[in-house]
């Protein structure tokens, strides 16, 4: 058995650094890996990022990551990246990991995923080019994801974005 610790929207910044590491020592315990399900940040800043490096570096379980819209904002996703990485932090983006954990292999395959709706609910790539590019943009993502899930050589695999992949998900 993987125990697989999981959370979203945490949307970190300055002010509250340090108000979560504490819940966060001895997750090893709990847990054999954490997901961070983007809005890692409030407004995708370095001085918030820099928030998230110290809360979640050195954990005793490895850390797996995709950056959510917060994390775009101020149009720094590879610096931020780059800096969760460096902390020790994985991020993907389109792409995936495997870990070798006590309980097996566990591939994660992650996007930061995008409005496209659900099937029967969604947006189509017809009329206006902004239209077209957003809708693209979805497809796009979604069809990495899922090359990033077939290519995955593990037991369990788990498919990790920050918005919701299928409607079910938002009851």
């Amino acid at each position: 058995m993987i125990r697989v610790a999981a959370v979203g929207d945490v949307h970190l910044a300055p002010d509250v650094r340090g108000r979560m590491r504490p819940h966060l020592d001895g997750i090893g315990e709990h847990a054999d890996v954490l997901l961070l399900a983007g809005d890692l940040t409030q407004h995708g800043t370095i001085f918030e990022a820099e928030v998230v490096a110290d809360e979640f570096a050195d954990l005793d379980v490895p850390v797996v990551a995709v950056l959510g819209n917060h994390d775009y904002q101020s149009d720094r996703s590879d610096e931020i990246t780059a800096l969760l990485r460096a902390s020790g932090m994985t991020v993907l983006e389109g792409d995936g990991v495997v870990l070798d954990l006590p309980g097996g292999l566990l591939g994660v395959a992650g996007t930061k995923g995008f409005g496209g709706g659900f099937p029967g609910r969604s947006a189509s790539e017809f009329g206006e080019p902004e239209m077209k590019a957003f809708v693209h943009h979805s497809r796009e993502l979604a069809e990495a994801l899922g090359e990033a899930l077939r290519a995955l050589d593990a037991g369990f695999r788990v498919a990790l974005t920050h918005y919701s992949p299928v409607a079910e998900t938002l009851a």
